[in-house]
């Protein structure tokens, strides 16, 4: 097994109108990143921590596993071989092109039937050998207001 190969992917965000925690689920479909190319990621929501602040504001911090990707030369291959591909080297050294164009994330309020604004705190991708990558500064401004409301 590879030993940088991508483990997880972190999500804080915050919402931007008050939302109860036991009425809200934080929903994740992908993410679309672009460099020279565009390519959609994929993951399963494996846990979620979430807590009212003072002010009623929810603040939820999402972990997700099994990267897939859509790219042609990769979507053939299983979920496991994938993320040996998508490794540490892979998102590090195409830093400094790439922009995340959409998160494809949503926090929905059951109760009240209505998805609740958030702004993305942090993005952080997570590798086997304890090495992390800071994605937080390269969320497109587009996306963050998509995301707000």
């Amino acid at each position: 097994m590879k030993r940088d190969k991508f483990k997880k992917m972190r999500l804080w965000l915050e919402t931007l109108k008050p939302a109860k925690a036991d009425d809200c689920a934080l929903l994740l479909k992908g993410l679309t990143m672009e460099t020279s190319e565009t390519s959609n990621f994929s993951m399963e929501s494996v846990e979620q921590k979430k807590r009212e602040l003072k002010n009623g504001i929810l603040s939820v911090e999402m972990e997700a596993r099994g990267i897939r990707t859509d790219d042609k030369r990769l979507a053939h291959l299983k979920t496991g071989r994938q993320a040996e591909i998508l490794d540490y080297n892979y998102f590090k050294s195409r830093m400094p092109e790439m922009v995340i164009t959409d998160i494809q994330a949503e926090v929905f309020d059951f109760r009240k039937k209505r998805v609740v604004p958030f702004a993305v705190k942090r993005l952080e991708f997570s590798f086997g050998n304890g090495k992390k990558v800071d994605m937080t500064d390269r969320v497109s401004v587009l996306s963050m207001d998509r995301l707000a409301g």
